[in-house]
């Protein structure tokens, strides 16, 4: 019998699906011996006891004189955990007959006794991803994908101690390109073994029966036949769950982007196998107090090595080899944590920018400061090094490690100076006229606003946005006035600016139109300030956020916009839709604005608390956007999938006939976690229709508890699933079942909340009309003397 290893390499945090993996492997194999080489934190891995598994701590590898801290550091711990893998099979493989390499995120379901044969007569062995043509239907992953990827899966390999010279060939190459730069060609370890195959001639293996996973289930037909995975009237003989998360079940793998062919929603049978599979990682972590962080995360406390920095210090590492300059220091070889600071603090040779390094990694990885400061590419530092001893350590959290930069006075970033051919006489206002989005619809209103109130206004469009733009509004795209309202968010004004810098370099003022939901302004957009003169504010709370973090010389005014009814066709009913004729929630958003924000999961809820399937009403979700997050829209259909009176719309509908779906419902329903302003809901309002909503943020100008159903809410840390978010920051988390209650309120209750919606038709249309609001709008030009020619 031969001596068989297998064997796979985690970081701690890794650990839960290693042991699925080994424990898998040993239920076919028990006379084999399993081996989990440990990345990180060597002492806390050598502390690992009472596993089904041998451990071997990263100190224990052999990677020769030069040691393994250079590739820790250049590397992040995806690349660092592949990059290792041909240095622990040579090791292995001079104690073994055969060795198996299994990524750990796989699960063994028969025997691999066929595969180490195989792998024993070649001398090793690999896995194609695929084994038949790739559909040429804009679904994923392409071919283009895989070639990207590597022709093979590296997810598994098996070796001998005869392929020792190509093992050899391979560690030499991962050590300084183990990169993910499908640009240049490279993948981790995999895209060298396209040339390896060639060379050194392993057996290919062409079952189906093995890797099984996202890339390849398609074309597989894959079944799960009493729990027995099978493909065809074949055994699965090991599942590859890459990417998957039991977190997510609703996604077979978070490395699955665009327009995929495997999807849960599509294969029931699929999601279930993956649902217990995520069950025994649940069982191998349980008990498990919480995971450190990865442990070559940070060169020293508080600096984390990110992708730039270790592209930077592999740059210069690879360069010196090539000049025989001194190679850079490893914060992680013994005494190398003081040479890397010193290295960050010091300017690269030949760096034109004449920056510490430290200081030039911040310019380069931050569009805006290169859009706000272009002259630093040339060597000018002074207003760059301004910016850096004043706003910049409120944005960058690794200033306060280093020595201030010299406090050069300069300017701030002027507006733009008066070429004396415009006038005062009206306002040039810039915006997402075309656009089928909030921010879009916004700009649209304050020129409704404005020109209500008598003040000329010239318009000029961006289509800088992924939204359809397909909005019928006919721009003038000139510039006619000194002041100039931009209706663009804080995060997109660098971008504008730079398209559209011809025409702003004359504006005497500029008004940032801006939105935000949080209470917390990030710091990342604190540099837009420096862009404009004034910022209006459509509600209280962006005012609040906003003004807690604004320079003493840019006011934030509370400017609200004009909330209108939008057009409706009175002939469409239900039917149109395809509805049926029944009591119907509705609740609208766009999947483009963060769908934790929008928080549809608490609506489902909500509604599956509040009914039993068929006992009457329906839920109507109307999306747009889902094809271009199909992750987050194959969760939400995830949740609705056990309930046929939950109906799910994504797609654009021209604006009247999606104006008039809202018309139709009888309650409009928004458990957001936070609006900044909430026009859908204002929209529902003003066309008379009871509105249950949380009761939090922008919506609550325009909201009281005599005009709609407000869900109370607490307050909680938004976390880490919603970009661009920050986590530390709060938002709402509305009370489910307090809205289900509200729900069979408003369901048992038709006549009084048929009532409510009409007094709130009313209070919306008189207090936000377009001339109310427009005049306010004139009156504060006015009074800051910007149309002083009218």
């Amino acid at each position: 019998m031969p001596r068989v290893v297998a064997c796979t390499i985690v970081a701690h945090n890794y650990l839960p699906l290693a042991r699925v993996v080994a424990r898998s492997f040993l239920n076919h194999h028990p006379d084999a011996r399993f081996v989990v080489g440990v990345i990180d934190r060597p002492l806390e891995a050598r502390a690992l006891t009472g596993e089904c598994f041998e451990v071997m701590p990263i100190t224990d590898i052999d990677f020769g004189s030069e040691g393994f801290e250079l590739m820790a550091t250049i590397y992040d711990v995806t690349e660092f955990a592949t990059s290792i893998k041909p240095f622990l099979l040579r090791q292995l493989a001079r104690e073994a007959d055969c060795v198996l390499y299994l990524d750990p995120d796989i699960e063994i379901y028969d025997s691999l006794d066929p595969l180490i044969a195989s792998t024993i007569a070649a001398g090793w062995s690999v896995t194609p991803h695929c084994l038949a043509p790739i559909p040429r239907n804009q679904t994923g992953p392409t071919e283009a994908d895989i070639m990207q990827s590597g022709i093979y899966n590296l997810g598994y390999i098996g070796v001998t101690e005869a392929a020792t010279p190509m093992l050899d060939w391979w560690a030499e190459r991962l050590r300084r390109d183990a990169i993910i730069d499908p640009a240049n060609h490279m993948f981790t370890d995999q895209r060298w073994i396209d040339l390896a195959v060639p060379i050194f001639s392993p057996h290919v293996e062409m079952s189906p029966e093995y890797n099984v996973a996202y890339w390849n289930v398609d074309q597989r037909n894959f079944t799960c036949v009493g729990g027995k995975p099978m493909v065809g009237d074949q055994p699965v003989r090991f599942f590859h769950f890459s990417g998957y998360d039991p977190k997510a079940p609703h996604w077979l793998s978070k490395y699955q982007v665009g327009n995929v062919r495997s999807l849960m929603s599509e294969q029931p049978g699929l999601g279930e196998f993956c649902v217990r599979y995520g069950e025994a990682l649940k069982a191998e972590g349980k008990g498990v107090g919480p995971v450190a962080p990865y442990g070559w995360a940070q060169a020293f406390p508080g600096f984390r090595l990110d992708h730039l920095t270790r592209r930077a210090f592999r740059a210069e590492l690879v360069a010196s080899a090539e000049t025989d300059a001194q190679a850079p220091p490893s914060p992680f070889a013994s005494g190398g944590a003081r040479r890397f600071y010193d290295w960050l603090l010091s300017v690269r040779v030949g760096n034109e920018r004449n920056l510490p390094r430290y200081l030039d990694l911040i310019w380069v990885s931050r569009h805006d400061l290169q859009v706000a400061f272009p002259e630093v590419s040339g060597g000018s530092l002074d207003r760059f090094l301004h910016w850096i001893s004043t706003q910049g350590p409120a944005e960058c959290p690794i200033l306060p490690l280093f020595p201030k930069a010299a406090n050069r006075s300069a300017a701030p970033i002027a507006a733009g100076t008066n070429d004396g051919q415009r006038t005062s006489a009206g306002v040039d206002v810039v915006g997402y006229f075309n656009a089928e989005l909030g921010v879009g619809e916004a700009g649209r209103l304050a020129v409704a606003a404005l020109t209500a109130a008598g003040v000329a206004v010239s318009t000029i469009g961006s289509r800088r946005t992924g939204s359809r733009q397909q909005h019928e509004f006919a721009t003038q795209n000139d510039a006619r006035y000194k002041t100039a309202l931009i209706a663009v968010n804080a995060d997109q004004l660098p971008t504008i600016r730079h398209d559209l810098r011809d025409q702003f370099v004359r504006h005497e003022y500029l008004v940032g139109q801006w939105f935000w939901e949080l209470d917390e302004f990030p710091s990342s957009m604190h540099a837009s300030f420096g862009l404009i003169n004034e910022v209006w504010a459509a509600t209280r709370h962006i005012q609040r956020a906003l003004q807690a973090v604004a320079p003493s010389t840019v006011p934030v005014t509370l400017m609200q916009l004009p909330l209108l009814a939008p057009q409706v066709l009175p002939e469409i009913d239900k039917a149109y839709y395809g509805l049926p004729d029944r009591f119907m929630f509705l609740f609208t958003f766009d999947f483009l604005s963060v769908l934790e924000r929008k928080n549809p999961m608490a609506v489902v809820e909500a509604f599956t608390r509040a009914f039993a399937p068929g006992e009457g009403p329906i839920l109507v979700l109307k999306t747009i956007n889902g094809s271009k997050q199909i992750n987050d829209l194959e969760r939400l259909k995830w949740a609705c999938r056990l309930r046929s009176d939950i109906i799910l719309i994504d797609e654009y509908f021209e604006s009247v006939v999606s104006a008039s779906l809202v018309n139709v419902c009888d309650c409009y329903v928004s458990l957001h976690r936070a609006e900044g302003l909430g026009l859908t809901m204002a929209e529902a309002m003003t066309l008379g229709k009871p509105v249950i909503a949380t009761g939090y943020s922008g919506n609550l100008d325009f909201m009281s508890d005599s005009t709609a159903y407000l869900v109370p809410y607490k307050t909680v840390a938004i976390g880490h699933k919603a970009a661009p978010y920050p986590a530390t920051a709060t938002w709402a988390d509305p009370d489910v079942d307090a809205a289900a209650d509200l729900m069979r309120h408003v369901y048992g209750n038709k006549a009084e909340a048929t009532q409510r919606g009409e007094a709130a038709k009313s209070d919306l249309l008189q207090r936000f009309s377009s001339e109310t609001t427009g005049a306010k709008m004139r009156n504060r030009l006015t009074e800051i003397g910007r149309l002083q020619d009218v």
